[in-house]
């Protein structure tokens, strides 16, 4: 008895590995596995940097830093920062003209005027120390906060193109002045 115990046994094992080795599985290229992966680990690249370059913004620095040029920067860095990738103000230029806590945006430019650049400036300013739009020139605007050499060359072709503002308010006229850049130079200019 003992042997045939045995024997059922072997059978039943003997057939429980045949049945697991006929069981088909899928057969998969590994080409089509390796192929798989590369889409996966390329659309998670491609996801990343799609991620980082939205979270990225692009400054031009110029006037008085000690290097200006063009300089990446994360999304919510601030002016003082662009300024510290330039090298820092120069000992001509006058930093203090620049909000420096202010966001960057992308394709801004920031321009730091000289120091004699804001003593003419002073100078040429009437006794309220407000700047007249209808007469400054381009080193006038730029020593105002928020404009930059781009919107300093538009306020002049605007103003050659449709003459002297009447208001003060006309600036917002201009494409690219409106009413956030506004308010930052309201308290500094005039008309006359």
């Amino acid at each position: 008895m003992k042997w045939n115990n045995r024997i059922i046994i072997l059978f039943c094992l003997v057939t429980a590995l045949l049945a697991g080795c006929t069981t088909e599985e899928p057969y998969v290229s590994s080409a089509v596995i390796k192929d798989t992966q590369n889409a996966i680990e390329s659309d998670t690249v491609d996801g990343m940097v799609e991620r980082e370059q939205l979270e990225q913004v692009y400054v031009y620095v110029c006037g008085h830093v000690n290097n200006p040029g063009v300089y990446r920067l994360e999304q919510d860095a601030r002016i003082c920062d662009a300024l510290e990738l330039a090298g820092g103000v120069s000992g001509d230029g006058a930093g203090e003209a620049l909000n420096q806590a202010e966001h960057v945006t992308d394709g801004q430019t920031l321009y730091v005027p000289g120091i004699q650049d804001m003593v003419k400036h002073t100078e040429e300013s009437t006794e309220d120390g407000l700047l007249d739009i209808n007469s400054a020139e381009k080193e006038d605007l730029l020593a105002l906060p928020g404009i930059g050499e781009s919107k300093a060359d538009t306020i002049l072709a605007y103003r050659s193109e449709h003459g002297p503002f009447n208001k003060i308010e006309d600036l917002m006229n201009i494409p690219g002045i409106k009413e956030g850049v506004f308010q930052k130079i309201k308290p500094y200019i005039k008309v006359s």
